[in-house]
């Protein structure tokens, strides 16, 4: 089982910033189109010989989970995850 690191977790609004780090490609294009400006390269090299985005140090509360770093990502290695509420009893409403 592969484990995909979380850049960051917001659980308040519940959702959670992954980073495929090896399927990364450098470009910066998540930099770039994030609204709030949290994302910066970092120092670390994946296996593609890139340098990989991370969240500026104290700035991971400012995290919308808008999807613009998801969405731009020409790589698919930024994703966002919703957690789901799973506070139901399991008993379905019966329509008649």
């Amino acid at each position: 089982m592969i484990n995909i690191p979380k850049l960051l977790e917001n659980k308040e609004k519940k959702f959670a910033l992954f980073l495929n780090k090896h399927r990364c490609g450098g470009c910066n294009v998540c930099i770039m189109v994030c609204p709030t400006g949290i994302l910066e390269a970092s120092d670390e090299l994946n296996m593609r010989i890139s340098y990989i985005p991370r969240v500026k140090e104290g700035k991971a509360q400012y995290c919308t989970g808008c999807r613009r770093c998801e969405y731009g990502c020409p790589d698919w290695a930024l994703y966002v995850l919703e957690e789901k509420n799973e506070n139901h009893n399991g008993a379905e409403k019966a329509t008649t």
